[in-house]
């Protein structure tokens, strides 16, 4: 193979011809020089010319493959649906001008349109979430049937042409001139599209389009993945809260709203667990609303029932949360008092009886209603949280048999 060494050049045009392999090597190891300097007479410079033209576009194209990458990155890095895209109007940024994104989704049977996102820097968002249009005769079917970006350079001309499209008469109001409409597919599958506006009119070209189309399927990938994730979060959530109603719904006296006769029976089991695992105190009061047999001979069931309630939220209103309150049966109610000794659990029962003689229930003009305590506090001569409530039973009783109206501590 000949060499240009071989050529005999002029000595003028050989010290051109190694200015430009020096010039021509740095390129090739990815570092940029001034291109050799040439007067007209220069053979090579048209030559050196072009090449500092090729080197400036292969630069060009690795910025933009650097930022087509560091755009996926960045959107890649949310979970959320709205994390990613934040994140696409951020990665966007330098690659497509815009000042608006907007994110649509076709409805599950593709009919509808349905906005879900949008981020603007031009002012308040008038076309915003929720904001639905039909697919059937609308524009946006021929860029799903072509798969292909579609940018409208002036929306106000466009508007004149279609004044029927209520959409693009709010981009107008805020602010849009321009738009690059982008469709989103997911295996082939059409999944919305990401809508780009700017407040300058003729801000789209061709290379915008080529841009998108790039990392079209990756940026569709992420947002669907996103959206299926927040729909599990949705699922899981509904799940959850059928699950707590039905936790409700089996634990509640669906009259008083309190704990009913199991579920308070396990207040008291678990409460005694804490004592001899923990040495953790706790007492228990039987309540039984006096007399009451009366009211419902008096005024009939209905305020009986009305009366039942109120006692409920009277008496659980002036416990902790750490206390439990629960329907026993009938007019009976039992409590659990979170870290009461003997003397401690009587001075409650006390205050609950007070109150509970001092509540105006309705009852027009019959006298104020009262109630007589059971109390008792976990101590080392019981033997299980039956046995507790047992003895709070007694104490009830002795109450009663006392002339009502009166709290009771259980003896041993």
């Amino acid at each position: 193979m000949l060499s240009y060494r071989a050529l005999s050049l002029p000595v003028h045009l050989q010290n051109t011809v190694d200015a430009y392999t020096a010039w021509i090597r740095a390129l090739r190891l990815g570092k940029r020089h001034t291109p050799p300097v040439t007067d007209g007479r220069d053979p090579l410079a048209p030559l050196g010319h072009e090449l500092e033209l090729l080197s400036r576009a292969i630069t060009r194209r690795e910025d933009e493959l650097r930022k087509l990458f560091d755009l996926v990155q960045t959107v890649e890095s949310g979970v959320l649906l709205d994390e990613v895209l934040a994140n696409v109007f951020e990665g966007f940024t330098g690659l497509i001008p815009f000042e608006r994104i907007g994110c649509a989704f076709l409805s599950d049977d593709g009919r509808s349109l349905v906005a879900y996102w949008a981020k603007s820097e031009m002012g308040p968002v008038h076309l915003g979430s929720g904001f639905s249009q039909p697919m059937a005769g609308s524009s946006l079917v021929r860029i799903l049937e072509s798969g292909q970006p579609r940018i409208i350079n002036d929306l106000a001309a466009y508007f004149a042409a279609k004044p029927e499209s209520r959409s693009t008469k709010l981009i107008l109001d805020e602010g849009g001139r321009s738009s690059l409409t982008c469709p989103l597919f997911v295996e082939g599958r059409p999944l919305g599209f990401l809508f780009f506006t700017s407040a300058r009119a003729g801000a789209y070209e061709a290379a915008h389009q080529t841009v998108f189309r790039q990392i079209a399927a990756q940026v569709a990938m992420i947002i669907d993945r996103s959206r299926m994730y927040e729909r599990l979060i949705a699922h899981n959530r509904r799940l959850l809260d059928q699950t707590r109603h039905l936790e409700l719904v089996a634990t509640t006296d669906a009259l008083t709203k309190v704990l009913n006769r199991r579920a308070i029976e396990d207040a008291v089991a678990q409460a005694w667990s804490d004592y001899v695992r923990f040495h953790h105190p706790f007492g228990v009061l039987l309540v039984d609303i006096d007399h009451f047999k009366a009211v419902n001979d008096t005024f009939g069931h209905t305020t009986g029932d009305r009366v039942l309630c109120e006692y409920a939220a009277c008496v659980g209103a002036e416990i902790r949360k750490t206390d439990a309150i629960g329907r026993y049966g009938g007019e009976e109610f039992l409590l659990v008092v979170d870290g009461m000794d003997s003397a401690g659990i009587l001075h409650t029962a006390e205050r609950l009886r007070q109150v509970v003689a001092g509540y105006a229930f309705a009852l027009d003009g019959h006298g104020p209603l009262t109630a007589s305590f059971g109390a008792v506090a976990a101590d080392a001569s019981a033997v299980s949280a039956f046995d507790l409530i047992q003895r709070a039973d007694r104490a009830l009783y002795t109450a009663k048999a006392q002339g009502r109206n009166r709290s009771v501590l259980s003896g041993r």
